[in-house]
């Protein structure tokens, strides 16, 4: 069965344009996309919802399903949309939840702007997470909120929205370069440049390498936000004779190429609800060394494989530091990898856009299926 699938995208750039481009790619379905560019986000919260009812009056044709992410008020566009959406399914995908977002202080979260949140996912037919670890942190964050609320019932929205809840992982679109082995490794740090991923955390670590006397390069990725920490001038500074590469890749290919060069990943992230950039630098090689927290244990499996507790540190600087004083050392010995890198690399083939797209064009038919069932 092949779908008619209207897409629509408030926030079109970084990760959720990757992965709604990629799936688009490979879907046996047909794609229908609106979009708006990647800024702003509060206000695609806010008021998105307007400006895609009118492009949706606008279009001729129709569709079999609508599938939307997290950054617009679901509720608003299907009132306001009117018969243009009557009796079709709608699939909402969190890649990210605002009642778990984390912010500097002193500000606090918008709980208007969450809540919007619960309201897009009580509407919805189904509830996509890019993680379980989303989904719980959303949940939970929604039953101690509304806790508050002494003169209304929450329970059956949360019970139902957990009951309407499935996990898909984005999918990466990954074809890893072939590089030469440098006997100075390369330990790669990548993500958006706030405080947010900590960044702070793998400069303290890397200034207590360098004081002790390794030998190591940097790889420092990541697209700049809306500020800019002052460690990253500071870094750039102090550790300059072993920085590689510094700052936005010039294409995606140099990206990848980037990754493929590191022989270890770091992330120091206090906020990651998946982590892409883990996922692509292990299918490019790299010796992931990551916080133990978030959605990293999920991501790397870890109940299902113990072992790789050796890929984890408690999240601070002299940890990650302690960490890596072993892993070089290991590197300078050629034992890097003592549980078979080969197993970790077959267990995340499941990551793979490939495999991610064909799961979830199968999950829209079923959506489709039960709805005709159901006679609604």
């Amino acid at each position: 069965m092949n779908l008619n699938v209207l897409a629509i995208e408030s926030y079109y750039g970084g990760s959720h344009k990757a992965f709604l481009n990629s799936w688009i790619a490979r879907s046996q379905h047909q794609w229908e996309v609106l979009t708006l560019p990647a800024a702003n986000w509060k206000s695609r919260i806010r008021h998105s919802a307007y400006h895609f009812a009118s492009e949706i009056h606008q279009l001729n044709q129709e569709f079999d399903i609508l599938f939307c992410s997290d950054l617009i008020n679901l509720a608003e566009l299907k009132a306001l949309s009117g018969d243009r959406l009557n009796g079709l399914p709608l699939v909402l995908y969190f890649h990210e939840n605002q009642f778990s977002y984390p912010v500097q202080a002193p500000n606090q979260v918008d709980r208007n702007l969450a809540f919007r949140n619960l309201t897009s996912a009580s509407v919805a037919d189904e509830i996509w997470w890019n993680s379980a670890f989303n989904q719980t942190q959303f949940i939970d964050s929604v039953k101690t909120y509304t806790q508050g609320f002494k003169d209304y019932d929450f329970s059956y929205y949360l019970e139902d929205v957990a009951l309407r809840s499935l996990v898909f992982p984005p999918g990466v679109d990954v074809v890893a370069p072939t590089t030469p082995k440098d006997p100075i490794p390369t330990i790669c740090w990548s993500a958006r440049w706030e405080n947010d991923k900590a960044p702070h955390t793998f400069f303290k670590a890397m200034k207590m390498l360098a004081e002790d006397g390794f030998k190591f390069k940097i790889n420092v990725m990541g697209e700049q936000g809306d500020y800019t920490p002052d460690c990253f001038a500071s870094a750039q500074d102090n550790l300059k004779s072993h920085i590689q590469r510094w700052g936005y890749q010039p294409s995606r290919d140099e990206y990848l190429l980037g990754l493929a060069e590191s022989n270890f990943f770091v992330s120091t992230a206090i906020h990651e609800f998946f982590g892409m950039s883990v996922v692509e630098a292990i299918l490019c090689g790299a010796y992931p060394v990551l916080p133990q927290r978030l959605a990293y244990p999920e991501v790397m499996q870890l109940p299902e494989y113990p072992q790789r507790s050796e890929h984890f540190y408690d999240g601070g600087a002299p940890a990650l530091a302690q960490r890596l004083r072993e892993l070089l050392q290991r590197y300078e010995q050629d034992q890097l990898w003592q549980s078979p890198q080969s197993e970790l690399l077959g267990s995340f083939e499941q990551y793979r856009m490939d495999n991610c797209a064909a799961a979830m064009d199968q999950q829209l038919i079923k959506v489709i299926t039960r709805r005709d069932r159901s006679g609604i």
